[in-house]
């Protein structure tokens, strides 16, 4: 199988769209189903929201995603550049910190369960998102057989009710 390797990079949030259609590429060439599409597409967008708005203090930078096509499936990459803007560190207050904290945990969630594979840095600098592309066919397949079992048993019975 021939490797198939791509790159993004994005300033800030307000590129995001660029994001949307480099993975929209990307499912096109692999013929990837509407319904898997949005999962990718979904999962992707979610994961760059989520660094962008943990690291949102630090503007100055840029955001790095890369794809690989692997024996796996399709895996994105999605990392922050280096974004030091300065020592000036702003300090939340507690609640701050529970919202943050809780809706972070709601969009891993999603992320999790839209992806197949889940890797997030120690550091919270990268998110690594694997989707399995070969269930995707395997039950593509398994329809294909059935349809085509049915078809052929209905071809029997009509052959049979013409020899009665």
């Amino acid at each position: 199988m021939k490797n198939d390797y791509r790159k993004l990079v994005i300033k800030g949030s307000k590129e995001l769209s660029r994001l949307e259609r480099f993975v929209e590429e990307i499912c096109d060439y692999y013929n990837i189903n509407n319904e898997y599409f949005g999962n990718v597409l979904l999962a992707t967008t979610e994961a760059a929201s989520i660094l962008f708005s943990i690291h949102e203090e630090q503007v100055d930078g840029s955001m790095t995603i890369s794809f690989d096509r692997n024996p796996k499936g399709l895996m994105f990459k999605i990392r922050l550049g280096n974004r030091s803007k300065g020592t000036m560190e702003k300090e939340d207050d507690e609640l701050d910190k529970e919202i943050k904290k809780h809706k972070l945990s709601r969009e891993i969630f999603i992320i999790k369960a839209l992806s197949d594979e889940i890797t997030i840095s120690f550091n919270a600098k990268s998110i690594i998102l694997v989707f399995y592309v070969s269930s995707m066919n395997y039950e593509k397949s398994l329809k294909r057989i059935t349809q085509l079992k049915e078809y052929w048993n209905k071809q029997i019975s009509l052959i049979e009710k013409k020899n009665e």
